[in-house]
């Protein structure tokens, strides 16, 4: 993962630096690579979740993976419950 905690708000707002630096190098490219960067946003997608991150992490994480070809998507009881925290 990450360095910092997975809750700080300095965290999320390094996504999308993060994202961009592992999506560009394997945009290109149908390998085990690329298969791991979507594994990797995968794992993020359900941790930003989780914690509660903004929704603009959500959106560059979810760009990411179809930028890749991943079609999967969180289940929309856990993306609802993500929105309504954030919005609290």
């Amino acid at each position: 993962m990450h360095e910092n905690s997975a809750g700080s708000a300095a965290f999320w707002a390094s996504v999308t630096h993060d994202v961009t630096a592992r999506v560009e190098p394997v945009l290109n490219r149908n390998t085990q690579a690329r298969a791991d960067v979507i594994t990797y946003l995968r794992d993020l997608e359900a941790v930003a979740l989780r914690e509660g991150s903004s929704r603009e992490a959500l959106q560059v994480i979810a760009s990411g993976r179809r930028l890749l070809g991943d079609r999967s998507e969180a289940a929309r009881a856990v993306v609802a419950r993500a929105v309504r925290a954030s919005l609290a």
